[in-house]
C-alpha cells in the first residue's frame, strides 16, 4: 500500500481517501516522500486529515516529529480550521525542536489571535535560548497585538545591538507598529487630502506614456501652466516625465487627462547603489522639514510609506538597511510595504541612483471612474483620452468605434463633446455589455451594435476612432490581413471631410496603403504600448 501511495501522491489528479491520511503522513517521517508532496495530498483531504496527522505525530520517532509540525500548521491555516489548539499544545512538547516548529507554524496563522499571543508571551520568559526567542519574536510580530509590542519593546534594550535576535525583534516591533497604524487608518479613499493646498510651491512630476507628451502640453497650455522640465522616455515601459510648479490642491490636476500618475521629486545626489553612504543620504532627503510638512499636510492619519527600488531586481537586504536608516532619522515615518498611502521610489539606471520621487499611491483619481467593466486588452484610459483629443470631435460629428471593447474611446469623446453622436460596435456581446456599463457610468449616450468592423458601416458616420486589436490579442488570425481590410473598408466608406483617428500597430505596412485609398495623414505620434511602439494617427479624407 505504501508503495502505491508513494507513487500516487505525485500525481496532480490524485486525491487520497480519508482513511489513507495516516498512511500518507507516515510517508514523510519514513523518508519515502517530500514534505511538499505529503502536504499537497493531505490538503486535498482537508480538515479530516488533521486528527490523523496528530495521531501520526504522537507515535512518530522523536527525531522525525518536527518534520510533521509544518504540515499540521498548513492544514490548520489553509483548511480554515480556525482552531490553533493542536499547535498550542505542542508548545509544551518535551522536544524543543518540535515546540519551536509549532511557534513558527503559529506565526503563519492568517489572523492575529489573542489566545495565541498570550501563549507565546507566556513562553518568552521560559525560553531563554536565542534560537527560541527568535522564533517567538517572529511569530509575535505576525500574530500579536499591543501586548506583544509592549513586550518586545521592553526587551530590546537587553539584547545586544547588531545580533540576529535584535534584528528580528526590531523587525517584529516595526511590523506590529504598522499593523496597529493600519487598524487606526481611515479608509483608502480618505488617506490623502486631495482638496488641501500644498504647504508651499512644489515641483510636481506628471508621469505619462511616451508619445503622449503633445497632448499633455496642450492641456497644460489651456489650463495656463508651463512645464519646468521635460524628460522624454528613452526605452519601452519607462514613462516620460513632465514637471510643473504646483501649490494648489492636487484635485485640480484631474482636469488633465493625459498623464498616468504624479510624483514629487526629492533632491538626492547621484550615487552608486552599493555606496555605504546611500542610507544616510536617503534618510536625510526624506526627513527634511519641507518633505515632512508636505506629508503632514496631505496625509489623513499616520505617516506610512513604502520604499521601492525601480530599475533593479529584488534587493531585500538593501531595502532593510535603507528603511532602518530612515526609521532612525525620522521615527514618525512608519514603513508599511503592504498598505501605505505613500511610496518613495529610488530611480536606478545601470546600478546608479539617478533620482528620488515621492508618489501618493492612495490618491483617489476620479478621472476614469466610469471604468466599471473591462475586457481583455482594453485601452489604457490616458491613451483613449489622447485619441479623443487628437480627433477633436465636433458637435455635428457621428463618431464610430468599430472595435469598441469596453468603450473607453467613446467615453472620452463624449467627455470632450457631449453633442457628438456616438456609435460603438464589436463582434463580442461581452464587449458590448462592458461598453454599455461604462458609457452609462460616464454619462454619455452611445449606440452599441453587434457587428464586424470589416463589413458594418453605421448610417451617417463622419469619424472613426479606435484602438484596434494588436498582434497577440487578435483571435481571428493574422493581424496584417485584418487591418489591411479594415483600412480599405474605412477609406472607401468615409465621406469627404471624414476622419480616421486610430492607433496603428503597423505603420510601415499600412500608411502607404491608406494614402493610396485617398486619405491624407495629418498627425502621427509614436506611442509606447508597453512592449512595442504603435503610431497614434489622424487621417483626413479630402
Amino acid at each position: 500500500m505504501q508503495q502505491g501511495l508513494q507513487k500516487a501522491i505525485l500525481s496532480p489528479s490524485f486525491t487520497p481517501r480519508v482513511r489513507d491520511s495516516e498512511a500518507v503522513a507516515d510517508l514523510l517521517w519514513q523518508g519515502l516522500a517530500t514534505p511538499q508532496a505529503v502536504t499537497v495530498a493531505l490538503l486535498r483531504i482537508g480538515r479530516p486529515a488533521i486528527p490523523a496527522l496528530l495521531r501520526v505525530l504522537s507515535r512518530a520517532p522523536a527525531e522525525r516529529r518536527a518534520e510533521l509540525v509544518p504540515v499540521l500548521g498548513r492544514l490548520i491555516c489553509e483548511t480554515a480550521a480556525e482552531d490553533p489548539a493542536p499547535l498550542l499544545e505542542l508548545l509544551d512538547d518535551d522536544q524543543r525542536k518540535v515546540a519551536r516548529a509549532a511557534v513558527i507554524a503559529l506565526g503563519k496563522l492568517p489572523q492575529p489571535s489573542q489566545p495565541v499571543e498570550a501563549q507565546l508571551i507566556a513562553h518568552w520568559n521560559c525560553w531563554t535560548e536565542s534560537a527560541d526567542r527568535r522564533a517567538l519574536a517572529e511569530a509575535l510580530g505576525k500574530v500579536g497585538g499591543p501586548a506583544a509590542l509592549a513586550l518586545l519593546q521592553s526587551q530590546l534594550a537587553e539584547i545586544p545591538d547588531g545580533s540576529v535576535l535584535h534584528t528580528v525583534m526590531v523587525q517584529a516591533t516595526q511590523r506590529l507598529t504598522r499593523t496597529g497604524q493600519r487598524a487606526e487608518a481611515p479608509s483608502s479613499n480618505e488617506r490623502i487630502r486631495s482638496s488641501v493646498a500644498l504647504p508651499t510651491e512644489w515641483p510636481v512630476i506628471l508621469r505619462l506614456r511616451a508619445g503622449i507628451e503633445p497632448f499633455l502640453f496642450l492641456e497644460l497650455e489651456r489650463a495656463g501652466y508651463k512645464p519646468l522640465s521635460i524628460e522624454r522616455s528613452q526605452e519601452l515601459g519607462e514613462p516620460s516625465r513632465v514637471t510643473i510648479a504646483w501649490s494648489r490642491p492636487l484635485a485640480e490636476l484631474w482636469r488633465l487627462r493625459s498623464f498616468v500618475e504624479l510624483a514629487f521629486p526629492l533632491p538626492l545626489a547621484p550615487c552608486d547603489l552599493d555606496d555605504v553612504r546611500l542610507g544616510a543620504s536617503l534618510a536625510s532627503a526624506i526627513g527634511t522639514p519641507s518633505v515632512m510638512a508636505l506629508l503632514q499636510t496631505l496625509t489623513e492619519g499616520s505617516l506610512r510609506y513604502r520604499l521601492e527600488l525601480t530599475g533593479t531586481g529584488p534587493r531585500r537586504g538593501l531595502l532593510r538597511q535603507l528603511v532602518q536608516a530612515v526609521s532612525e532619522r525620522t521615527p514618525s515615518l512608519i514603513n508599511d510595504p503592504k498598505d501605505s498611502p505613500w511610496q518613495f521610489e529610488l530611480r536606478l539606471r545601470r546600478g546608479q541612483v539617478v533620482g528620488l520621487e515621492l508618489v501618493p499611491k492612495q490618491l483617489v483619481d476620479p478621472r476614469f471612474a466610469y471604468r466599471h467593466k473591462m475586457v481583455a486588452a482594453a485601452s489604457q484610459p490616458t491613451l483613449a483620452a489622447a485619441l479623443a483629443q487628437l480627433l477633436a470631435p465636433r458637435s455635428q460629428d457621428v463618431v464610430w468605434d468599430p472595435f469598441v471593447g469596453s468603450g473607453g474611446e467613446l467615453c472620452e469623446v463624449g467627455q470632450l463633446n457631449p453633442s457628438a453622436r456616438l456609435i460603438g460596435s464589436d463582434r463580442e456581446p461581452e464587449a458590448l455589455a462592458a461598453a454599455r456599463t461604462n458609457t452609462q457610468a460616464s454619462g454619455v449616450r452611445a449606440e452599441l451594435i453587434l457587428g464586424d468592423a470589416l463589413s458594418l458601416w453605421p448610417s451617417g458616420v463622419t469619424c472613426v476612432v479606435t484602438n484596434p486589436p494588436m498582434g497577440r490579442r487578435v483571435c481571428r488570425g493574422d493581424l496584417v490581413p485584418l487591418l489591411t481590410q479594415f483600412v480599405v473598408h474605412v477609406a472607401r466608406r468615409l465621406p469627404r471631410g471624414g476622419r480616421l483617428c486610430w492607433l496603428n500597430p503597423l505603420p510601415n505596412q499600412l500608411s502607404l496603403l491608406t494614402e493610396r485609398h485617398g486619405l491624407v495623414r495629418k498627425h502621427a505620434y509614436s506611442v509606447d504600448m508597453n512592449g512595442f511602439w504603435a503610431q497614434l494617427e489622424l487621417w483626413h479624407k479630402p
